[in-house]
């Protein structure tokens, strides 16, 4: 797996474009009702990565991600979130992938409640994301990709929320590559109002 690491930012700044004007899309233009408070959370993540298929075979192995979102519900039953994220994985025994290889970004879209039993709210999410791939000799281009999961908030306390969750994210590498990976983690969900 060849990482591609172009020190042209011009196709950076494209990339970042459409994220851009999605999330303004998705926080301005999902409609509500004229009296509705749009509510407010801040989620924080930690998990492990298992990566699936070009990362696989070249013999990345589980490894760690983290992340942070924001969040803003319009309907009771309808999220958008913009987040930050890292995504690492273990290379070791003959992995093609140099030190420390990692797939680090911005993700947005929606999350939709599918399912609420009892103070539990079961979910299902999707949307894109603007990432790089590298490793510690270089980083490749800014690709957009996608990003699939779900999870469910578990109340702890008063506006906070334990989120065990499942994802899968898929992505251009570089060199003919593609970075794709499911991710297992938990996160903390806190509601600001």
């Amino acid at each position: 797996m060849n990482i591609n690491t172009k020190s042209d930012r011009s196709r950076t700044s494209r990339a970042w474009f459409p994220a851009m004007a999605m999330a303004i899309a998705a926080l301005w233009l999902i409609p509500a009702s004229a009296d509705a408070q749009v509510g407010l959370a801040a989620e924080g993540r930690l998990g492990v990565t298992l990566p699936q298929g070009d990362l696989s075979d070249a013999g990345a192995e589980a490894g760690l991600t983290y992340g942070a979102e924001v969040q803003a519900t319009f309907r009771p039953n309808l999220t958008a979130y913009l987040g930050l994220h890292r995504h690492t994985f273990n290379c070791e025994n003959g992995c093609l992938l140099g030190n420390n290889p990692r797939s680090t970004g911005v993700g947005l879209g929606l999350k939709y409640v599918v399912h609420s039993p009892g103070d539990a709210w079961a979910w299902g999410r999707g949307g894109i994301v603007a990432n790089t791939f590298g490793n510690d000799e270089g980083t490749g281009d800014r690709e957009i990709g996608f990003e699939l999961g779900v999870g469910v908030d578990l109340p702890v306390a008063d506006r906070l929320y334990l989120v065990p969750n499942i994802g899968f994210i898929s992505h251009d590498a570089g060199g003919g590559s593609n970075a794709s990976f499911f991710t297992l983690g938990l996160g903390a969900h806190y509601h600001l109002r």
